[in-house]
């Protein structure tokens, strides 16, 4: 499988639910996920055969969102719909997805680390 590591996956459902992995709540609507609910969305897609860049693999390239792919809010940033673009939720490939802010469900805009955590104001310099 291609998808984030466990370690990742920790971080991102940690960071949505304010340090602890069981307050988890989707980053988009706020509804309660827990410690097993919702999936990992990554921001910036992968493309097929995955991708050698070392960002696109981190905590800063995830977001945790309801439903699956095909359901709820993690439909939606795969379906590409506009409004999940806007806020952040998925990003077209080249983007640096740690660049670009995220609007929580609350109207919070924040920036993803790679370490997992919220940034609430622009990182000043990004290490190429």
């Amino acid at each position: 499988m291609a998808g984030f590591s466990p370690r990742v996956r920790l971080l991102v459902r940690t960071r949505a639910g304010s340090g602890s992995q069981f307050d988890a709540c989707c980053e988009a609507c706020g509804i309660w996920l827990g410690e097993h609910g919702g999936q990992i969305q990554h921001i910036v897609a992968r493309g097929m055969g995955g991708t050698s860049n070392p960002v696109l693999k981190t905590a800063a390239n995830g977001s945790l969102l309801c439903g699956t792919a095909q359901t709820g809010d993690h439909g939606r940033a795969e379906r590409r719909d506009p409004e999940m673009k806007a806020r952040g939720f998925w990003l077209p490939q080249g983007t640096d997805p740690r660049l670009m802010p995220m609007t929580l469900f609350g109207g919070v805009e924040v920036w993803r680390s790679e370490d997992g955590r919220y940034l609430y104001e622009p990182p000043a310099e990004v290490a190429a």
